[in-house]
């Protein structure tokens, strides 16, 4: 890509996607423990008290997570320590609830108060059936797991997710499935779906998740298509953070599985967030009555290791990563007229891979797909590393403009 300097760079370049980013660095940095990289978004003059979309901000997601000296840098540069989520809960809520005595300590020195009281204490994942009207519930997708309603919890519209009586029936997939919500209770990121809770039903197995109207990523590119290389970067920034989280959560690392387009979904404030992790772990229980195409996930964002059916770890959500990416710049699918399964098999067993000989996509970009898709999963980097790539080419894309627009808009 080069440069033309004949005027200065244009504001109709997309200002929805200049400001895309927003503070979601800042909560990146902050819930991973980065103080790094906190001081340099507070450096840019980022407000501490800025939130996302459930209105969690920086110090909410340090508390959780209990990174102390991020709480303490945060309430040094003003965060309101009693700042309140979406979900009724302040960084204090969060702090008891993940058992972070200093922390509490520490919030409750500078003034903080927990509003949910002893709920805070309380597992937030069993929640009464009669709370929720499924009999007046609207049915609003379905997948390879179950229905999917809306729903109306405390007020709020949320999604509520029934599992498959095919898999639920199952008592040792039952058993891990609960198990399974005792770990995504824990998580907080503003770019994965809040999970709220699970109904108590004997017979049924429904869980309740954050309800993002705005639709999936497969939604905004059938209505969208090709998506210009800003927005396509930050929405991959976006997917990479919430992967990354998941990757790095401790003690056991979450490996999503099954991502693409249709489990990464928008919220009103046009971030993207991952969904449904885990899931593909759970119906592969033995016995479980359900069978994952080609061992797990979708065959046309399965890893090749996955497949051929081979051990395989974190890397196989990579390769997938790199899939979706490659359809936001691309507008769609590669193979589109092949089945999905004939896709897999060729990238299993023939080495075959999306062109990407169009002019659409910046060599960066370009570099990034083939690393994340090679064929060796080992080679493959990590989200960590991703990130860190992505958030350059955002940069670069910032204050580059290709010959031919003389007014500083990418063409495509």
């Amino acid at each position: 890509m080069e440069v033309c300097k004949s005027s200065p760079p244009c504001k109709r370049m997309n200002p929805q996607t200049i400001d895309l980013e927003g503070p979601y660095r800042l909560l990146h940095c902050s819930s991973k423990g980065d103080k790094i990289g906190v001081m340099q978004e507070l450096e840019k003059h980022v407000e501490p008290n800025l939130a996302d979309y459930d209105k969690r901000t920086a110090l909410h997601l340090a508390s959780c997570e209990g990174c102390t000296e991020i709480v303490v840098l945060l309430l040094e540069k003003g965060a309101d320590v009693n700042s309140v989520d979406r979900w009724g809960r302040t960084p204090l809520s969060d702090a008891r609830s993940f058992g972070h005595e200093d922390i509490c300590k520490l919030l409750e020195s500078r003034g903080g108060i927990d509003p949910v009281g002893l709920d805070s204490r309380t597992p937030c994942y069993e929640i009464d059936y009669e709370e929720v009207d499924m009999d007046g519930a609207t049915l609003i997708g379905e997948g390879a797991y179950g229905e999917v309603y809306l729903v109306k919890w405390r007020g709020t519209e949320v999604a509520a997710k029934t599992i498959r009586s095919s898999i639920a029936s199952n008592l040792k997939v039952k058993h891990t499935f609960l198990k399974e919500l005792g770990l995504w209770q824990k998580l907080r990121h503003p770019n994965i779906v809040q999970f709220l809770g699970v109904l108590k039903h004997p017979d049924r197995l429904i869980f309740l998740t954050d309800y993002l109207r705005n639709g999936s990523l497969y939604d905004i590119l059938k209505k969208k298509g090709r998506l210009d290389p800003l927005t396509a970067v930050a929405y991959a920034l976006d997917i990479a953070r919430g992967m990354n989280y998941l990757h790095q959560h401790k003690p056991h690392p979450i490996i999503h599985r099954d991502l693409t387009p249709r489990n990464v979904l928008q919220d009103e404030s046009g971030h993207l967030k991952v969904t449904d992790f885990g899931l593909s772990k759970i119906a592969q229980e033995k016995d479980a009555g359900y069978k994952m195409t080609g061992g797990t996930g979708s065959y046309r964002y399965m890893a090749p290791e996955v497949y051929r059916r081979e051990s395989y770890g974190k890397s196989v959500d990579v390769f997938s990563f790199a899939l979706l990416v490659y359809e936001m710049f691309q507008g769609g699918p590669s193979n589109r007229a092949e089945l999905p399964e004939q896709v897999a098999d060729k990238r299993a067993y023939e080495d075959s891979r999306p062109s990407l000989s169009s002019f659409v996509y910046p060599e960066p970009i370009k570099m990034l797909l083939r690393e994340c898709w090679h064929k060796n999963p080992e080679c493959r980097p990590t989200f960590e590393e991703i990130i860190l790539k992505l958030e350059n080419i955002e940069d670069t894309l910032r204050h580059e403009r290709p010959i031919g627009d003389c007014c500083g808009c990418i063409i495509l």
